[in-house]
């Protein structure tokens, strides 16, 4: 957690980013590794002979970390667009970890599901911020309106509406690229598809609770 830390709060902050392609890269890659790493550290102590208390008081904080950071990449304004790739992939890292404890852990511990994540509310901005990353956002509703779901019309009208609606992390208060969201709209990527996949049969399990 001290890298994904330092990562975010000082060298993803645009407003001090002087990371260049290569280091870009490198990160990319590593997100996935540092994730692993620490759902294999949070593995390790539950079955350990640290006392349950302990353990649960160190993936509540995890658990805040990561609203937190999430929180942060939410903020951040003018992220170099050269570099989107990379705040995308650090929020669908912290989703991820979010997701992993919520699954695992939550029940184990009896946590109500409401105080999963407190992020601060935001009154300012009435659009609607998501955990995840523009290519999920966009496979997502490309299922919805493919299931029927949606009203039928014309695709772009739908890319527009998603584009001036919804913010994801890395981008401020700033709008998706139309342009992007279309190019992520019609070529989805087999690591979006198991993203969007795990939130659908989280929403599954919801509704399954809820009417069993």
């Amino acid at each position: 957690m001290n890298t994904l830390r330092t990562l975010i709060l000082q060298q993803m902050d645009p407003a001090y980013f002087n990371l260049d392609e290569q280091q870009v890269l490198y990160w990319i890659a590593e997100l996935p590794v540092i994730k692993e790493q620490i759902i294999r550290s949070m593995q390790e102590e539950m079955l350990g002979i640290t006392s349950s208390s302990l353990v649960e008081r160190h993936l509540k904080q995890i658990q805040y970390d990561c609203g937190y950071l999430t929180d942060v990449l939410f903020k951040y304004q003018k992220v170099p667009v050269s570099c989107m790739e990379l705040y995308a992939a650090a929020g669908d890292c912290l989703e991820q970890l979010l997701e992993h404890i919520e699954v695992r852990y939550a029940g184990f511990f009896n946590w109500a599901r409401e105080a999963v994540v407190a992020l601060p509310k935001r009154e300012s901005n009435p659009r609607i911020r998501v955990l995840f990353s523009v290519d999920a956002l966009a496979y997502f509703f490309k299922l919805l309106n493919k299931a029927g779901g949606l009203d039928a019309g014309p695709v772009t009208q739908l890319i527009l509406a998603i584009s001036k609606n919804f913010i994801t992390p890395g981008i401020g208060d700033g709008f998706i690229s139309p342009n992007s969201l279309t190019t992520k709209y019609k070529q989805v990527v087999q690591s979006t598809a198991m993203r969007v996949r795990v939130l659908l049969v989280r929403m599954l399990k919801l509704l399954d609770e809820e009417f069993n």
